[in-house]
């Protein structure tokens, strides 16, 4: 499964790195890529051992809001 989440607070690519890296040790997510400058992080996952709310909720730990 491809998803996109959009995220504020994002204002470098040290930002990009720590949401991205976080994301690809999850169980299931197989890759992440964030950018700061669209406020975008693109997501691919295994929907039978990751959800989309398991996703949204390690971006908020690494201190980012997902706004959609």
């Amino acid at each position: 499964m491809k998803t996109e989440i959009h995220v504020s607070g994002m204002r470098c690519s040290g930002c990009e790195m720590l949401v991205s890296e976080a994301l690809e040790e999850m169980e299931g997510v197989e890759k992440a890529s964030a950018s700061h400058q669209t406020g975008v992080v693109n997501v691919e996952y295994d929907e039978s051992t990751a959800d989309l709310e398991s996703i949204k909720k390690v971006i908020e730990g690494q201190g980012f809001r997902v706004t959609a």
